[in-house]
């Protein structure tokens, strides 16, 4: 096809129309279509699919339990340094059901009781039964004597006295016990005794929460029975329906808007979600941010990098504890600012759990060199000891993330006593937890076709249109660059005059052969559009030029 049988027009709105069309389609009309779909199936709202999973979810959280053994119990007693050995992960199922809803379509809040169960699973577990005796730190003596030294001394001796009676002999801060006494089944203590001393012992532990009842006159102490299959708390939160950045969004617990945990207003806000659901079209500038009524704080996982998973891309975030100490604003975590400030990469556990423990990553890993140095036994890793989230940002779905906090008794030498007086100053890891959840493929590949070729499509029409109408612009813009170039008419007149001064020129041939005036006028024949050549131009006498043959020099 020749170049003047194209109609560059044509071409050229058909593409600019292409490429403008694929642009509003790519980032209006698809970002819209997406943004409804994926609200219509995220919001919290009575009978769509996440409302289902979030009543009741249709897989269970992986729940693992790491304790610490002390092998030196009677070497910490006398101020040695303690040595220690990690034992589990022991498994478990935790299977979270909200109940008892009721919706308010006004506020577009959705409100609930949250239940935890917790199965044991030994198939998971390797040789772990739960059977195995192991020697730990004592977290009622030692506890209820550094929370007394702490903030009521005076009643020191009244406590040591009680704590003799139910515990003898009261001997050492250690002791050996179950793993699933520990854990779940409980520990009995015999609060029978009419003595005074024991009676505030027991009220006060009561009074925390640190033990349950089990009769009359016996306590129960472990670390998880109490939050096994029993209410977890009256949850008020967002439905997503008027605004779905606000998905999840705990607004109250337990009719409480906020904590009265620490001093600081800032330090007592509930933020975040629950940690199982976020809002839809985040960004990378925002943190994800999540409360745990555990350890009474919300904690924001921020982002890192790009990562993949399953195949997917997503999003990696790490969540840290920082460094309390050189944070002003987040002094009302300190005990007395800025001087006692839980040690970087730690909190202080003690305003939520009634005791002096502090949390931290497993091993002390990202925390102070100090902590790590004064227990052997720590390898810390990132691998196995930092929390993350592989988490999409479009559909707002965390696919792949785990929560890891350790928790460690703060021991400190008793004042004027002689079993308790030689303790360390240490903070001695007691157990870690991790919760975490990792979509199998039935979940990612729901995610995968519902989101991710949605995306893929815009993608291949934004770049195709993109890449056809520059592409046609372009040819547009030849073709019309060639069509003005060949249709120019290059005409060079010839005159009397001209011809009869070539005339006197002496005799040969012009590049085309030709001699005399013959050259003159083969060279002044006129060439349009495809350069074919046309007859001899009319001279001004109006008689046709005749082209002269030369012959010897001589002109006829």
């Amino acid at each position: 096809m020749k170049w003047e049988e194209f109609n560059y027009k044509k071409i050229g709105i058909i593409s600019a129309s292409t490429l403008v069309g694929g642009l509003v389609f790519s980032f209006g009309i698809f970002p819209q279509i997406l943004r409804y779909m994926v609200k219509q199936q995220m919001m919290l709202k009575d009978g769509t699919q996440m409302r289902g999973m979030f009543e009741k979810m249709p897989f269970p959280l992986d729940f693992k339990i790491h304790i610490f053994n002390v092998s030196n119990p009677e070497a910490i007693m006398k101020g040695g340094k303690p040595k220690v050995q990690e034992i589990g992960p022991y498994h478990f199922e935790e299977w979270k059901e909200r109940f008892d809803r009721e919706d308010n379509l006004e506020d577009d809040t959705l409100t609930f009781t949250l239940r935890n169960t917790f199965i044991f699973r030994p198939d998971k577990s390797g040789s772990l039964t739960g059977d195995e005796m192991i020697t730990i730190p004592h977290p009622i003596i030692l506890g209820s004597l550094v929370m007394v030294q702490r903030e009521r001394e005076a009643m020191l001796p009244l406590i040591i006295k009680g704590l003799s009676v139910i515990f003898e002999p009261f001997e050492s801060g250690f002791f050996t016990v179950r793993v699933m006494d520990l854990l779940f089944d409980g520990i009995m203590i015999d609060c029978s005794s009419s003595d005074f001393s024991v009676k505030a012992v027991c009220s006060g532990l009561e009074s925390e929460g640190i033990i349950a009842v089990h009769n009359d006159t016996h306590y129960s102490f472990s670390l998880f029975g109490t939050r096994n299959a029993t209410d977890a708390g009256r949850w008020v939160v967002y439905r997503g329906v008027k605004n779905i950045r606000d998905l999840g969004r705990v607004i109250s617990y337990n009719d409480e808007p906020e904590m009265d945990t620490y001093s600081g207003d800032a330090c007592n806000m509930i933020n975040g979600t629950d940690s199982t659901i976020f809002a839809p079209f985040m960004s990378r500038e925002d943190l994800l941010w999540a409360w745990s009524p555990d350890i009474c704080r919300s904690m924001g996982a921020k982002y890192v990098r790009k990562a993949k998973y399953a195949g997917l891309p997503m999003s990696y975030y790490t969540v840290g504890f920082g460094d309390l100490k050189n944070e002003p604003d987040l002094h009302c975590f300190c005990r007395n600012p800025p001087d006692d400030c839980p040690p970087k990469g730690t909190m202080d556990l003690a305003p939520c759990m009634g005791g002096p423990f502090l949390g931290s990553k497993p091993h002390f890993y990202d925390s102070d060199p100090e902590l790590l140095n004064a227990v052997e036994g720590l390898t810390p890793n990132e691998k196995d000891h930092d929390m993350f989230i592989y988490f999409e940002l479009t559909s707002g779905t965390p696919v792949s993330g785990v929560k890891r906090l350790q928790f460690n008794l703060e021991i400190e030498p008793v004042t004027d006593n002689e079993q308790f007086g030689s303790l360390p100053n240490v903070a001695l890891p007691f157990f870690w937890v991790e919760e975490g959840i990792s979509l199998n493929k039935t979940w990612t590949n729901q995610l995968k076709y519902q989101l991710f070729l949605g995306l893929k499509f815009n993608a291949f029409v934004k770049w195709f249109t993109i890449l056809l109408g520059i592409v046609g612009s372009v040819g547009a813009g030849l073709v019309f660059h060639k069509q003005s170039t060949s249709a120019t008419i290059n005409v060079i007149p010839i005159t009397v005059e001209s011809a009869k001064s070539d005339s006197t020129r002496p005799a040969g041939q012009d590049n085309d052969g030709f001699e005399g005036d013959e050259g003159n006028l083969r060279n002044s024949m006129v060439s349009i559009n495809n350069n074919r050549n046309l007859p001899p131009v009319i001279n001004p006498l109006g008689n046709p030029s005749k082209l002269l043959k030369v012959d010897d020099g001589q002109r006829y």
